[in-house]
């Protein structure tokens, strides 16, 4: 492995490590007073240390160990959870003293070790200036279903997503899209307004729910986007999260008498000029059904999906 691909690696299992920790692990190392002031997610780094400080104590595998001062450890948790600085030594350590289960523990060696795709992406997408518009709700899950026809060019979006309400009064949701020649069918759950131009080449409908959510109240709507190009676009498709996203799945499907020769599953800085750069990107494969597909655990302040060329 090279050692980009191993620091690839590293930032990968530090992001997914912080998620368990902040999360399915919380209880483990979080003292009550913390549990009950922290939110969901967060991750205090003092306190985390002194859990792995208490179990080197208690399970010495070198005399150094020991002699580990509190500052060192604090460091060290820092610098695992951003992933600047991950070791195979060390995480084995996270693993052991947070009694982290083997199913999740053998997903973390993998993003270790890059032989899966990434499952957490944290950037820092700047907001969008009507981004205030959904700040009452949160997106919990995320289904992107998107269809080439045998010209190459987009037809159709199938997306499918859940809302969870972050305050009482959530009635309606925003879709953004980056095309004015579309429009927005519903399927269920919402019915989508007249589209709109937000900067750009950005347009949105606003989904109107068919209730009222009060704070904590779960919508589940789907509907489809309709594509009429007359031109070649770019070939990719993009997913920006200016906040934090859960349970996404992204997929796009080739048509058979259109096959690109490479795909990539692909990170950017901003999907707006004139930050449109791309960070990261790594081969994909087609399926069977001629489809490329990934999931993420968390997509948060970030730009990600697939690029290919034909």
């Amino acid at each position: 492995m090279t050692s980009a691909a191993r620091s690839a690696g590293a930032r990968q299992a530090g992001r997914y490590l912080r998620e368990l920790l902040g999360t399915t692990y919380r209880d483990r190392w979080a003292r009550p007073h913390l549990a009950r002031r922290g939110r969901t997610g967060d991750v205090h780094q003092a306190a985390l240390a002194r859990v792995i400080t208490d179990y080197l104590w208690d399970n010495p595998r070198r005399p150094s160990d020991r002699e580990l001062e509190a500052e060192r450890l604090r460091d060290l948790v820092s610098r695992a959870l951003s992933g600047t600085v991950l070791s195979r030594q060390t995480l084995q350590l996270f693993i052991d003293a947070i009694r982290i289960e083997p199913t999740d523990a053998e997903t973390l060696w993998r993003q270790w070790e890059g032989r899966e795709l990434a499952r957490v992406i944290i950037g820092d997408l700047r907001p969008h200036p009507s981004s205030p518009h959904n700040s009452q709700g949160q997106i919990i899950q995320l289904h992107d279903l998107h269809y080439l026809g045998p010209d190459g060019r987009p037809y159709q979006h199938r997306t499918i997503q859940e809302v969870r309400a972050l305050a009482d009064g959530l009635d309606s949701f925003r879709h953004t899209f980056d095309a004015r020649s579309a429009h927005v069918e519903r399927v269920h759950g919402g019915t989508p307004g007249a589209p709109y131009r937000l900067d750009g080449t950005m347009w949105a409908v606003d989904i109107k729910l068919p209730r009222t959510l009060e704070r904590g109240g779960v919508a589940s709507m789907e509907f489809v986007t309709k594509f009429h190009y007359s031109e070649d676009i770019e070939p990719c498709l993009r997913r920006a999260a200016h906040r934090r996203y859960e349970r996404v799945a992204i997929r796009v499907q080739f048509h058979p008498d259109r096959l690109p020769k490479r795909v990539w599953w692909a990170e950017w800085k901003d999907y707006r000029e004139p930050d449109k750069a791309l960070l990261h990107r790594e081969p994909v494969d087609l399926d069977d059904d001629h489809a490329v597909a990934h999931c993420l655990d968390v997509l948060d302040r970030a730009v990600v999906g697939f690029s290919w060329e034909f």
